[in-house]
């Protein structure tokens, strides 16, 4: 079992937050992570189902997040860029899948759900 269903990983704010707050209504428990640095800190200290991770952030990217952690959870990539071959080549195989800003916010429960399944019913 995690201990945290989803670590979102956006630099900028407002997206960060408003997909964690619509995973947290589809009843994930959610961490944030505002850059690359910030997600591998948390990674350590933390069991995570899955991740949402954009490519693009200054300092360490997504991409160097993905190069860098040896067993990633299922990664949901969320960027506005599409990789570049030689990129893609380094780091398909740790991706679950990719969804091209702006999504449909359906698509990303919905890739959540098929990465980890839906969420447990709170304890009564």
């Amino acid at each position: 079992m995690t201990d945290v269903d989803v670590l979102v990983v956006d630099d900028h704010e407002a997206i960060r937050t408003s997909v964690a707050e619509l995973l947290r209504s589809a009843g994930y428990t959610v961490l944030e992570a505002e850059n690359g640095a910030k997600a591998l800190e948390v990674l350590a200290e933390h069991q995570v189902g899955a991740m949402v991770l954009d490519l693009r952030m200054p300092g360490v990217d997504g991409l160097k997040v993905l190069e860098t952690v040896e067993n990633p959870p299922p990664v949901i990539v969320t960027s506005a860029f599409v990789l570049e071959l030689d990129e893609r080549e380094r780091v398909d195989d740790k991706i679950f899948v990719q969804l091209v800003k702006p999504f449909h916010p359906r698509r990303l429960i919905d890739a959540v759900a098929s990465a980890i399944g839906k969420p447990s019913a709170p304890d009564s």
